[in-house]
């Protein structure tokens, strides 16, 4: 069954996710929502159907200015508009069956629709572990020259995929 990715609702079983990183866990239990009623970030579920409540995965984005130093891209300003991956993760019950990957997508698809309204650079992630910025580097986001577990992919990159 394919999962349906859609913004988070008050009423979705977020109490039952678990993937594994308490920090992931609690911030999707007690924060997402507030962030979202305050207009912070947008937090996005995987569910398998419709109907079921219970989430298996999600994703936030927020706008934000990311500083260019460190970035190995020439002509840029010292600061520049763009969305940070604030979250990514996936229910342990559901990792390795490509959820992360299909969640990814849909993030960068989101901030590539909204590019097109808004100038936008890149997006930002800041890996929690080494594991997450391999995933990451998979699909084409490079390391910041000074912080190798902070990454960003070029919208341009993104147009091009």
């Amino acid at each position: 069954m394919e999962p349906q990715i859609r913004r988070l609702k008050e009423d979705d079983d977020r109490k039952s996710f678990d993937c594994g990183v308490s920090s992931m866990n609690d911030w999707l239990r007690n924060i997402a929502n507030q962030h979202q009623k305050k207009n912070l970030s947008r937090t996005y579920v995987a569910t398998l159907s419709d109907t079921h409540q219970e989430v298996v995965g999600y994703y936030a984005l927020a706008a934000f200015l990311v500083e260019t130093e460190g970035m190995p891209v020439k002509r840029l300003p010292d600061k520049v508009s763009a969305v940070l991956l604030a979250r990514l993760a996936v229910n342990k019950n559901h990792k390795g069956q490509g959820l992360g990957a299909y969640l990814l997508m849909h993030a960068l698809d989101t901030v590539l629709t909204t590019s097109m309204a808004v100038g936008v650079q890149c997006v930002v992630v800041d890996a929690i572990d080494e594991n997450a910025a391999g995933f990451y580097r998979k699909y084409g986001f490079e390391p910041f020259t000074d912080a190798p577990r902070r990454l960003f992919l070029p919208i341009e990159t993104i147009k091009q995929t």
